[in-house]
């Protein structure tokens, strides 16, 4: 299912948007000019990875400091942090799509 985010100027680089659709919320980002989204909660904890930060390619949650790459959504710190789950994002026109 295509989920549309919003418009591709509203996703600034080095920030996080939060959406929900079908009951589960997902962060949508930008990281050197390319799009990316994953699970919108932390893995640790569930805390909401919008109000995180992208350092360095990672998502960053603001809660305890679990670091997810925004590539594949691998933990890359944080023994209590599991891998999160990337979609695939598309561009058509200026609206932006998650398939989740």
């Amino acid at each position: 299912m295509k989920v549309l985010v919003g418009k591709d100027a509203d996703i600034k680089e080095g920030r996080l948007k939060g959406i929900t659709a079908d009951g589960r919320n997902f962060v949508v980002g930008r990281y050197k000019g390319q799009l990316f989204a994953m699970d919108g909660k932390c893995s640790h904890f569930g805390f909401d990875l919008a109000y995180g930060t992208v350092r360095d390619g990672l998502v960053v949650c603001p809660a305890h400091g679990a670091s997810f790459d925004v590539h594949d959504g691998k933990k890359v710190n944080h023994t209590g942090a599991k891998d999160l789950r990337v979609y695939i994002v598309s561009l058509e026109g200026d609206d932006v799509y998650i398939e989740i």
